[in-house]
C-alpha cells in the first residue's frame, strides 16, 4: 500500500478553492443565529459537522476556576501517576476502558502531549482573538502557549495554536521538551448549506529517561538535599515521539433553505409538509507517527535482555493511517434553533495504514509467545549475538467500518442515545465491534432541583493493540497471537446541579497487560472492577469546596494495580476588590490516595508494569495558590507540595521517581480582542 502526495495535493486544492470562492464573493451579512454579533464574544466549536446543526458553540473560559492547574495532565485527569516532572510519561489512575475499534497501536503514556481531533477548537468571533500564556517555576520549568484566530474573509476563518513545555526537572536526566502546533481553518456558505473545517497538526515529545533513582533512601532520609546529583539508573537514554497529520471535514445540506419574504406586509405562508433530505458529510484524515528510543550506554543490569548491540540502542517504529468517512444524518440546519426529537446517523469508514520497524533478528529460532497468563518456553536464554542483523520490516492493514448513531427525545423527560460500530473486513480486525447506549431521565426538570438519572451500557470486542502482538527491539522481542479482548460495562449515575454520584461495573475477558517481567500477557479468566464515585461542589458565601472521590475494587489485583480510594478536593475563598475590577481566588488543592503496589516505568517500551517491592501512597499532597484577574489578564502564584518540609519524604506516584519538593510557580495569561 502506498500513501503518496496526491492526497496532499487534493487537500490543498480544495482549501485553495474555498479561499478563492470566498475572496471573489460579494459582501455578505452575518447570520445572527450563527455568528455572534457581540464584538467581545469568543465562541468555539469542535469537529462534529456531521451531526450538529450545524455546530455546537461553547464560550471560552475566562473564569479563575482551576486557572492554577497549568499541567496538561491536570486539565485531562484528576487522578494520575507521573514521573515527577511536567511533560513526562504518566498513567491514568481512574480506570478507563481502552476499546478502540479498528487499528490501535496501543501506547498511550504520552497521549496528553499530542493533539487529537476532539482537541482542536474552531473559533467564531467577529474580531481577531489572541491569547498568550506563560508559566515558570523551579528547576527551569517553563510552559508557553499562544493562540490566534481571525476571519480572513467574512466566511473564512483561520487560526493557529502553539504549546511548549520545557522543564529541566529536579533530578538528573529528567528534562522534557514537548512542542505541539495546530493550524486550522473553517468555511461556511452564507446560507450555511455547506461547511468545511480543516487542520494541520504537528506534535513532538522529547524526554530524557533516567530509569529512576538508584537509592531511594537518599531521598527518603534527606541525606542529599541537592537532588540533581543523586545517582540514577540510565545516563544516556531518551524517548522521542512525533505525530503529524492532516484533517478535512465537510457537510452539505440536501434540502434548500426557505427564503423569507422581503415585504413584511405580505402574510406568512401557510405551513405545509416539507420533505427534508438531511445532511451528507465526508471526513478525511492522514496521520503519521514515530517512536524512537535511544540509549548510548545501555545498563546491562537495568534491561532484561540485550539482543543485538550492547554498546548502543536505537529502537524505532513508524506507523501511518489514512481514513475516509462518509455519512448521512437527518439532522437539519433548518431546525438548529429547536431540538429534534429523532436524529439518526449512519456511515462507513475506510481505514488503511502500515507499521514499519527495525526488526532485530538474533541467532534464535523464534520469538517467545505468551497467552492466557501462562509463559511459553523462552527460547532466548542468554542471546548469542553472532549473526544478528537489523532489518526494516513492514505490515499493512485495510478495513471498512460501518457505524451508526441514534438519538430519541420523545419528551423533555427522557432522552435515549445509542451508537455502534463494526469492522466488516480486514484480516486481524474483522469482527471488532463496540455498542454504547445511554438512557437519561430528568425526574425533576425545574431549578433548583434539576435532577437526572442516567443508565449506560458499553459492550465491545476488539483486537489486541498492535504493540502487544508484535514488537522488535534491542531489549524486547515478542510475536504473539492473542485473542480479542471482550469488555462489558454497566453504569448508573445521578446528576443534580453541582452533584454527580455514580457506579460502574466492568467485566473484562482476555485482558491484556504488561507483566512483572516487562512482557505482554493475556489473562484467560475474567476480571471484574467495581467503581463508585462522587463529585460534589459546595458554595458557601465566598467559599467554594469542590471535591472528587473515587473508590475502585479490582478482582485481580496482581494484574491491575490501582489505589482502592482516591480523593481530590479544592477549597477556595473568592473575593472581588475595587468594585469588581480585581477578582481574586485563593485556596488549597489537596490530593490523597491509599497505599498500594504501584506500577513502575520501563522507558524502552514506554509502558508501566507491576512490581511488588515498593508500596506507595497514604500521604497528603497539598498546594497553595493565589489567582487574580484584572480586565483581560489572569495570573497565579502557587506554592507546590507545601507539606513536604514537615512530613516524611515519601512523595512518590511511581516507584523510584520522587515528586518535586516544595517549589514556587508563577503563571499568567493575556487575552486580546482586536
Amino acid at each position: 500500500m502506498k500513501l503518496n502526495l496526491k492526497l496532499y495535493t487534493i487537500f490543498l486544492f480544495v482549501l485553495a478553492a474555498l479561499i478563492f470562492w470566498e475572496g471573489t464573493a460579494t459582501a455578505q451579512t452575518y447570520d445572527s443565529t450563527f455568528y455572534p454579533r457581540d464584538s467581545s464574544a469568543v465562541l468555539y466549536f469542535r469537529n462534529k459537522l456531521d451531526t450538529y446543526s450545524p455546530v455546537k458553540l461553547t464560550p471560552i473560559d475566562t473564569t479563575l476556576t482551576d486557572f492554577e492547574a497549568y499541567n496538561p495532565l491536570d486539565t485531562m485527569y484528576f487522578f494520575y501517576a507521573s514521573l515527577g516532572n511536567v511533560g513526562l510519561a504518566y498513567k491514568n489512575l481512574d480506570f478507563t476502558l481502552q476499546n478502540k475499534v479498528g487499528f490501535d497501536y496501543g501506547i498511550n503514556t504520552f497521549k496528553a502531549y499530542f493533539l487529537d481531533q476532539q482537541d482542536i477548537k474552531y473559533y467564531l468571533n467577529p474580531r481577531a482573538y489572541t491569547e498568550i500564556g506563560y508559566v515558570t517555576g523551579a528547576d527551569k520549568e517553563q510552559l508557553f502557549n499562544a493562540s490566534h484566530h481571525q476571519r480572513v474573509f467574512k466566511r473564512l476563518a483561520l487560526g493557529v495554536d502553539f504549546n511548549l513545555i520545557n522543564s529541566l526537572g529536579t533530578y538528573q536526566r529528567q528534562k522534557s521538551d514537548d512542542v505541539k502546533v495546530a493550524v486550522s481553518g473553517q468555511f461556511f456558505t452564507k446560507d450555511l448549506r455547506y461547511g468545511a473545517i480543516a487542520n494541520y497538526t504537528n506534535a513532538r515529545v522529547r524526554v530524557r529517561e533516567n530509569g529512576g533513582i538508584i537509592y531511594d533512601s537518599i531521598y527518603e532520609q534527606d541525606i542529599e538535599t541537592n537532588r540533581s546529583i543523586i545517582d540514577i539508573h540510565l545516563t544516556e537514554a531518551e524517548n522521542k515521539l512525533r505525530k503529524s497529520g492532516l484533517y478535512l471535514q465537510q457537510y452539505f445540506q440536501l434540502s434548500r433553505k426557505i427564503k423569507k419574504p422581503k415585504n413584511d406586509s405580505v402574510p406568512a405562508p401557510v405551513k405545509t409538509f416539507r420533505l427534508k433530505f438531511g445532511r451528507i458529510a465526508h471526513s478525511f484524515s492522514y496521520n503519521r507517527y514515530s517512536q524512537v528510543y535511544t540509549d548510548a550506554s545501555p545498563n546491562v543490569e537495568y534491561y532484561p535482555n540485550i539482543y543485538i548491540d550492547s554498546v548502543n540502542t536505537y529502537d524505532s517504529v513508524y506507523f501511518q493511517t489514512m481514513e475516509n468517512t462518509f455519512s448521512w444524518t437527518n439532522a437539519d440546519y433548518l431546525d438548529r434553533l429547536s431540538s429534534q426529537p429523532f436524529i439518526i446517523q449512519f456511515g462507513i469508514k475506510h481505514q488503511i495504514g502500515n507499521v514499519k520497524w527495525n526488526e532485530v533478528l538474533p541467532a534464535i529460532s523464534s520469538a517467545p509467545t505468551y497467552k492466557d497468563g501462562i509463559a511459553g518456553d523462552k527460547v532466548f536464554g542468554d542471546p548469542d549475538l553472532t549473526g544478528t542483523q537489523n532489518v526494516l520490516s513492514k505490515s499493512t492493514f485495510s478495513h471498512f467500518i460501518p457505524y451508526g448513531e441514534i438519538t430519541i427525545s420523545p419528551h423533555p423527560f427522557i432522552k435515549v442515545f445509542g451508537k455502534a460500530s463494526y469492522v466488516l473486513t480486514g484480516d486481524d480486525y474483522q469482527g471488532d465491534y463496540n455498542v454504547y447506549g445511554l438512557a437519561k431521565f430528568q425526574i425533576l426538570r425545574n431549578k433548583p432541583y434539576k435532577t437526572a438519572f442516567n443508565f449506560a451500557l458499553d459492550l465491545s470486542n476488539t483486537e489486541a493493540p498492535y504493540f502487544y502482538r508484535h514488537y522488535y527491539s534491542n531489549h524486547f522481542i515478542w510475536d504473539n497471537d492473542f485473542s480479542k479482548v471482550s469488555t462489558n460495562k454497566l453504569s448508573a449515575f445521578i446528576t443534580q446541579r453541582t452533584t454527580k454520584i455514580g457506579v460502574d461495573a466492568i467485566t473484562m475477558n482476555d485482558y491484556l497487560y504488561i507483566a512483572a517481567d516487562t512482557l505482554p500477557r493475556q489473562f484467560g479468566s475474567s476480571i471484574e472492577i467495581l467503581k463508585a464515585y462522587w463529585y460534589q461542589r459546595f458554595v458557601l458565601g465566598k467559599f467554594d469546596v469542590d471535591g472528587r472521590f473515587v473508590y475502585q475494587k479490582v478482582s485481580e489485583q496482581d494484574i491491575i494495580r490501582l489505589p482502592e480510594f482516591m480523593a481530590y478536593f479544592t477549597v477556595t475563598f473568592n473575593l472581588q476588590l475595587f468594585k469588581g475590577a480585581l477578582k481574586t481566588r485563593s485556596g488549597f488543592d489537596i490530593y490523597y490516595f491509599t497505599k498500594y503496589y504501584a506500577d513502575t516505568w520501563m522507558p524502552a517500551i514506554r509502558s508501566f508494569y507491576p512490581q511488588n517491592e515498593m508500596e506507595l501512597g497514604g500521604y497528603v499532597h497539598a498546594d497553595f495558590f493565589l489567582d487574580f484577574n484584572v480586565a483581560r489578564t489572569r495570573f497565579f502564584m502557587k506554592m507546590q507540595n507545601i507539606l513536604q518540609p514537615f512530613m516524611e519524604n515519601n512523595y512518590y506516584q511511581v516507584p523510584h521517581y520522587p515528586l518535586q519538593d516544595m517549589a514556587f510557580k508563577f503563571g499568567l495569561s493575556w487575552r486580546f480582542h482586536d
